[in-house]
């Protein structure tokens, strides 16, 4: 009975040790797990917030954790002669961080494929860096996600310098199809441009795959030459932009969407439909280029409506350059002096003036009754050039006229007004000094 009782006592002495000693083991456990938790969320929240780690951060989150060979150490004080014991809880240590590690991991993936909620697209050029989008991040903004695309460089250039890689005041966005479009939108935060001057056309490429066409107007392509480019998109890839207007403000740096139009020579230039923006739209190849005009509206406009200014006038001259005048008629000798006073007489009543003028006819127009037939009377025109009150001339067709007397014979000629129904070039601009 004896023996029995010492076996007991000696049975339940070493199952307390080994309770004892379990629970030392899961008080130092549990105590690790604590402070490796705070360490993984600590370094996954660096690892989205901070890409890259500096050397400091990575020692000072240490100090939160046991090292492996502080763990060691720990362990061989528990069991200082139980070398396997040591191993093994050293081994279940090390599967419990890594199955923490990956638990913590599966869940920030998790969260990231959600997207981050942003409630608007900020400006890259007035964000901090840590509020600026990351590339491939997913952002939710209004329950649409959107993805940060890397920018792309295409490293274009052309001798008009149009061409190379351009930074925006905006982000640029391709929205999806829908909220339930299970691919997200494109955010882009700048752009290359391949101009090629011998054609007036370029692409923007917002990606290799993605760009969007675009080409100079024709009527803007002799100041294109000179430098002042003004240029419109057109469909293509990359945001939804449709026939949007850009100016080059100054080498390297681009206006984007302000549309703008002439109101008269008193007034010159306004912003469409009198919305005059409070924000532009600039991409610059120095991002430092469009804090110059970003949000500045002042200089924004006076250089805009100067530049378009100059494209009008280029334009204006280059149109009239084009503009073919009538050729002189065989009847011109014997009217012109009837001509010219009743043109005199006719601008003298009016602010604008009669600079030049001569008969195109070659032989005289019969109109007869439609009924009987009988002659009515006789016509002839001509050509004038016009001088505005603006300085501006045009060219305008004349009538002279003689009226049938009988017996086929007809009376004086005399002047019959300017015609409103001649055909191009007349009712168009012409220069002042076109010659026939």
């Amino acid at each position: 009975m004896k023996k029995y009782t010492t076996l007991l006592c000696l049975f339940f002495a070493s199952f307390l040790f080994h309770q004892t000693a379990n629970a030392q083991f899961g008080n130092m456990l549990k105590k690790a797990k604590q402070k490796v938790t705070k360490k993984i969320e600590e370094k996954a929240s660096s690892t989205i917030e901070k890409p890259t780690t500096s050397s400091n951060s990575s020692s000072t989150s240490n100090t939160n954790e046991y090292s492996d060979e502080e763990f060691k150490k720990e362990l061989a004080k528990k069991y200082p002669n139980d070398k396997e014991k040591q191993d093994f809880y050293f081994k279940k240590y090390k599967e419990y961080q890594q199955k923490q590690a990956a638990e913590k991991e599966a869940l920030l993936a998790k969260e990231n494929s959600k997207g981050k909620v942003v409630n608007e697209i900020p400006s890259p050029i007035e964000s901090s860096e840590e509020n600026k989008f990351k590339d491939n991040q997913i952002y939710l903004l209004n329950r649409t996600k959107f993805k940060k695309l890397p920018a792309y460089d295409g490293g274009f250039s052309d001798k008009m310098e149009l061409s190379g890689y351009y930074h925006l005041s905006q982000y640029f966005v391709r929205n999806p199809s829908s909220h339930f479009d299970s691919n997200p939108g494109d955010i882009y935060e700048g752009f290359s441009i391949e101009y090629d001057p011998t054609t007036y056309q370029l692409n923007a490429f917002f990606t290799p795959d993605q760009k969007r066409y675009g080409v100079v107007p024709e009527n803007y392509r002799k100041s294109a030459d000179k430098g002042n480019i003004q240029f419109q998109f057109g469909m293509g890839g990359g945001p939804e932009w449709t026939n949007a207007n850009v100016l080059l403000l100054e080498p390297g740096v681009l206006l984007i969407g302000a549309e703008v139009y002439h109101k008269n020579e008193k007034e010159g230039h306004k912003w469409m439909n009198n919305a005059q923006p409070k924000q532009f739209v600039i991409a610059a190849k120095d991002p430092e280029k469009i804090k110059k005009y970003y949000k500045n509206v002042e200089l924004t406009e006076k250089t805009t409506f100067g530049l378009f200014e100059e494209l009008r006038k280029d334009s204006e001259r280059d149109a009239l350059a084009k503009v073919k005048m009538p050729t002189k008629g065989s009847l011109n000798s014997s009217l012109i002096g009837i001509a010219t006073k009743g043109l005199n007489a006719y601008y003298g009543k009016t602010s604008m003036k009669n600079l030049k003028q001569y008969v195109t006819s070659n032989k005289w127009s019969t109109v007869k009754h439609k009924v009987t037939g009988v002659p009515l009377y006789q016509w002839v025109v001509g050509a004038v050039v016009q001088k505005n009150s603006d300085g501006a001339c045009m060219l305008q067709q004349f009538i002279l006229r003689r009226d049938h007397t009988g017996g086929g014979k007809y009376g004086e000629v005399y002047f019959k007004g300017i015609s409103r129904t001649g055909g191009a070039p007349y009712g168009g601009y012409c220069k002042c000094d076109a010659k026939p």
